[in-house]
């Protein structure tokens, strides 16, 4: 399997926790491959579905974020609300109800 052409392969490796010693990607339009891989003192080259996969793992960290962002009402919505209604109101009516609709992954 081929390395998707979404992958940002440099987080990928992060993610992954790989280390190299110097990497050479093609700078065609992607997908991207990896032309050259000098692992020195370091790790071996992962596979393109470990690369596939850590990509997805990176995405999928940080996607209760933005679903959170996208529920929440607006800056001046909530500082309304916490004005006519105080801030453990806010938290229980507003706050808690996202983030236990979208929880942080653990």
């Amino acid at each position: 399997m081929a390395i998707k052409p979404d992958v940002d392969i440099p987080l990928a490796l992060e993610k992954l926790g790989v280390k190299w010693d110097e990497i050479n990607l093609s700078q065609s339009v992607p997908p991207h491959t990896i032309l050259s891989w000098k692992k020195g003192e370091f790790d071996d080259q992962p596979t393109d579905d470990e690369i596939n996969a850590a990509w997805i793992a990176y995405k999928n960290e940080d996607l209760y974020k933005e679903q959170r962002k996208n529920e929440y009402p607006t800056w001046e919505t909530q500082l309304d609300y916490i004005y006519h209604n105080g801030i453990d109101k806010w938290k229980t009516d507003i706050v808690d109800p996202v983030k236990n609709k979208y929880p942080k992954p653990s």
